[in-house]
């Protein structure tokens, strides 16, 4: 079969596809990856073929305040809640991934146009997009595709669109502002509102906690497997640590998007100054900051694939991303979390907490002193350990990309309107 994956131009979504499109090629189906141009050598890196669909202008996503605040009022979250704290971190983006694909002020969609006449010509058996790329549903119903969402993190369309139409339901709400901020794109195709088109017919989830969204919708469980890119080893990592090796890595969505020191580098790097590890600091030039000290214990790297670095660890350090997580888990490594309010950090941080594998500090009053006592407490309390053996085994305890083929075989077969 033909199986068209359409991801947003982020190396964290596109990562966690990876995969899964690599285990459908080596079943014998032929995969397009289509995503903005910008992202074609990463998707020809690891093996697959791109589809430029055309980049995004260098313009923010047009998400006004007023727009903001009155989906906010329609959520109608406890003010301080955790979901109001999620929503809070993610609202913006949420909407911004909805907005980047308006058509122009000129009528012009050039994203939304040039993958629905990919879908059209190629006509994949199945589609499987981005939740961020809600043009993939289009293409989806444009090739007459059986239609999956592959999950990189939080499910926030799914828990969104469940928030809205349990109020509604309820009595509490007389519009839905998701399917407001969809209408451009939708009717563009002449298509309305609905949950399946919003949904799919199935999503493919590899995380093993995730937000709540409506009862009966068909989720099909996934191993989460760390793809991080490919690079040649370096000769260093090829030869065991001499004392307790951590990985510093703050994430490359947020350095890609926000420039200037991370004050959290510098934390770190004062917390471990006197401690016996190794420290690799995967940052770059700008998050160090122009008078930052860097211990001699700590070794720079702008960037290296963290399935190279994350299994020889004794602890990783990080931002709460899923993709270092649960590369982190898939090692059975502990983790100190050092987080911003952000979206997937406020969804991953209970769930590795819970489960004994890690502890968390907010980026709000951080000091040399907590990371140093936190750390410490990773590296000799046997607790963590173990706690992130349960995480590992959470992750393994899913079928893997490979064992999910031939469901996804099944269900294409199944959905698929086209003959």
């Amino acid at each position: 079969m033909r199986v068209l994956i359409v991801v947003a131009p982020v190396t964290a979504h596109l990562f966690p596809s990876v995969p899964l499109a690599q285990a459908l090629q080596s079943a014998g189906h032929e995969v397009r990856v289509a995503s903005n141009t910008s992202m074609g050598d990463r998707i020809s890196g690891a093996g697959l073929t791109a589809v430029g669909i055309g980049d995004d202008t260098p313009a923010p996503p047009n998400v006004s305040k007023e727009d903001l605040d009155r989906f906010t009022e329609a959520l109608g979250f406890e003010p301080g809640s955790w979901f109001d704290r999620i929503w809070q971190a993610t609202g913006f983006y949420t909407m911004g991934s909805c907005t980047r694909v308006h058509p122009d002020a000129d009528g012009r969609a050039l994203l939304a146009d040039n993958l629905v006449a990919f879908a059209r010509q190629w006509r994949p058996d199945l589609v499987v997009w981005d939740q961020a790329s809600p043009i993939g549903a289009i293409a989806t119903r444009e090739a007459g595709a059986a239609s999956a969402r592959l999950m990189w993190g939080p499910d926030y369309f799914g828990w969104v669109h469940w928030r809205l139409t349990e109020r509604i339901a309820r009595g509490e709400l007389q519009t839905n502002p998701l399917a407001e901020i969809l209408a451009p794109v939708f009717e563009r195709f002449d298509y309305d509102y609905s949950e399946d088109l919003l949904l799919g017919d199935f999503t493919v989830d590899p995380n093993p906690m995730q937000l709540p969204r409506p009862a009966g919708h068909h989720a099909v469980p996934m191993q989460w497997v760390p793809y991080t890119s490919s690079a040649p080893v370096q000769e260093w990592l090829l030869q065991p640590p001499s004392r307790p090796r951590v990985c510093l890595s703050l994430g490359v969505t947020a350095r890609t998007f926000f420039a200037g020191r991370d004050e959290r580098v510098a934390a770190v790097f004062d917390a471990v100054a006197d401690m016996d590890v190794e420290v690799v600091a995967t940052v770059n030039a700008d998050q160090l900051g122009d008078d930052s000290k860097v211990p001699d214990n700590v070794r720079i790297l702008d960037y290296v694939p963290l399935t190279q670095v994350i299994p020889s660890c004794s602890a990783v350090i990080h931002h709460g991303g899923y993709g270092t997580a649960f590369t982190a888990g898939a090692h059975r490594v502990p983790q100190l979390t050092v987080m911003e309010e952000w979206g997937s950090a406020l969804c991953v941080t209970p769930y590795l907490e819970a489960r004994g594998a890690g502890v968390t500090i907010h980026a709000d009053g951080l000091t040399a002193e907590k990371v140093h006592h936190e750390l410490s407490r990773l590296l000799t309390e046997p607790e963590f350990q173990q706690g992130a053996a349960r995480v590992q085994a959470d992750l393994a305890g899913a079928p893997s990309p490979t064992e999910i083929v031939p469901i996804l075989e099944r269900l294409t077969a199944q959905y698929r309107t086209r003959d």
